[in-house]
């Protein structure tokens, strides 16, 4: 996801079909997340694309973030250890399916990551406990109605949020 208050893009069906045909259950999704060597399951150009367009100066929420690019080197490389090209949730299915777990567990380890090099530490907190609650509330909570509320009225999020920039001037 690259832009704030926006909605991931659907995950293309081909790619939950060859999702679904690498990974049959938790232990395999385990195993990929852990291991240093297993295979590139697809093109690192693909999934170059998140690193191109993300890196350096972003303005998450109220704040501005400087994210190096090595994060996003490390981000894409979870992804394509999963065989995604970017990440995105299924909304339409539940926070258990295979791939939502290595949408969640590429947020997850990417958040560490991240956290433990110090970039979160003028924040003084310890978040750690925090993760997955706050992954699973805001993937699918926050996103999954904001996904139903596209789905009964196509743009109604993108003018909600343009009504609201208009509303904050």
């Amino acid at each position: 996801m690259i832009k704030q208050k926006l909605l991931p893009p659907s995950p293309d069906q081909s790619l939950l079909k060859e999702f679904n045909m690498q990974f049959s259950n938790n232990d395999e999704l385990e195993n990929v997340a852990k291991s240093n060597t297993c295979a590139v399951l697809i093109s690192e150009k693909e999934a170059q694309k998140l690193c191109d367009s993300c890196a350096g100066h972003q303005k998450i929420g109220k704040h501005i973030v400087n994210l190096d690019y090595f994060y996003f080197q490390y981000i894409r490389s979870l992804l394509s250890k999963f065989g995604i090209c970017i990440w995105a949730p299924d909304l339409e299915a539940g926070p258990g399916s295979l791939y939502n777990e290595a949408c969640q567990t590429v947020a997850i380890m990417n958040f560490c990551q991240v956290a433990c090099s110090g970039a979160y530490q003028y924040m003084r907190a310890n978040l750690s406990y925090l993760i997955h609650w706050a992954y699973n509330h805001y993937v699918h909570y926050h996103m999954t109605e904001k996904f139903k509320k596209e789905i009964k009225e196509t743009g109604k999020n993108l003018a909600d949020n343009q009504k609201g920039v208009t509303q904050q001037r």
